[in-house]
């Protein structure tokens, strides 16, 4: 998604099954910052991970929020 964004930087990383992993990176597109969360898969042909549409992107205002409501959990 590099020639989305106008910047991004990833924060972490994990696998969520053999052929897919969670990207968690910080990007910016027009002057807002954003956190975005995406399903990357693997693709063979290139041997580097892709990204899907499976994913959100939160406006950074909102992750003190996002962090509260998870912080919530049992």
């Amino acid at each position: 998604m590099a020639d989305f964004w106008d910047s991004e930087e990833l924060l972490g990383k994990f696998v969520k099954n053999s052929r897919e992993e969670i990207h968690i990176k910080k990007v910016s597109k027009n002057s807002k910052s954003y956190v975005d969360i995406r399903t990357f898969w693997f693709d063979s042909k290139s041997d580097e991970f892709r990204p899907s549409q499976k994913g959100l992107a939160i406006p950074l205002e909102f992750v003190g929020e996002l962090t509260s409501i998870l912080g919530n959990i049992e």
